[in-house]
């Protein structure tokens, strides 16, 4: 199995969820903005009142459609770069 293959397994997976998709796609539900916006760009900045009253599970599916964007994105412009 390839790279690519596994990076589209876990894709798979991942958005087989409609709350990770939603955020995968930046369509996430308002109430979630604003964790998903930290999960971005400064995932280190996360603390329990972010948290506070969102459904756990809700939030790890949240966060993991994100944080996908984020990581193919960085993947896609490391191997643009090596030609």
């Amino acid at each position: 199995m390839t790279a690519d293959e596994r990076w589209a397994c876990v894709a798979d997976a991942i958005l087989a969820s409609p709350v990770a998709r939603a955020a995968y796609d930046g369509e996430e539900p308002a109430e979630l903005a604003p964790l998903l916006a930290k999960t971005r760009h400064h995932a280190y900045r996360i603390v329990d009142a972010d948290v506070e009253g969102l459904d756990p599970d809700v939030v790890i599916e949240g966060a993991l459609g994100a944080a996908l964007a984020v990581a193919l994105e960085a993947r896609r412009a490391a191997l643009e770069s090596l030609g």
